[in-house]
């Protein structure tokens, strides 16, 4: 009876633990999330760029401004502590050079701010501005993130 009692209590613990995790924000699941959001804009502006997905302005429009919202206190998800746990892809370069990250962050919030409107002003700005946007993504990308193997 004491086994099961003091298996239960570890597991409230557990439950807690990961509760208040949750309720306290993980940093690591915080900005997976973000960058699944930036990925999905992505898709939907390539998959317009490609002729997979009709043209629209305002969805084109609508992608890249959530890709700027979302890079948006991105790199404050990147605080001590968080460099390796939670299937993480961050670099530790990230830790040991902060201000090239924040000026890579800073870059893809400049570009896609730049390029909000002009993907709505048609298909051929769209396809000219995905060069721009994904030279951004890529120059952090490069430095900052592992390799998948």
């Amino acid at each position: 009876m004491r086994i099961r009692t003091a298996f239960l209590v570890v597991g409230l613990g557990v439950v807690a633990f990961s509760a208040a995790a949750v309720a306290q924000g993980d940093p690591i699941k915080q900005r997976q999330e973000t960058m699944k959001a930036i990925g999905g804009s992505m898709k939907v502006l390539g998959e317009m760029a490609k002729g997979e997905k009709p043209y629209d302005a305002d969805a084109a429009k609508a992608a890249m401004g959530k890709i700027n919202e979302s890079i948006d206190g991105f790199t404050a998800l990147f605080p001590e502590g968080t460099e390796t746990g939670g299937d993480t892809a961050a670099s530790p370069k990230i830790w040991e050079d902060m201000a090239e990250f924040e000026k890579d962050a800073e870059a893809l919030k400049t570009v896609s701010a730049e390029l909000t409107p002009v993907v709505g002003e048609g298909i051929d700005s769209l396809r000219a501005s995905l060069g721009k946007l994904g030279g951004s993504c890529k120059d952090c990308h490069e430095d900052f993130r592992l390799k998948k193997e």
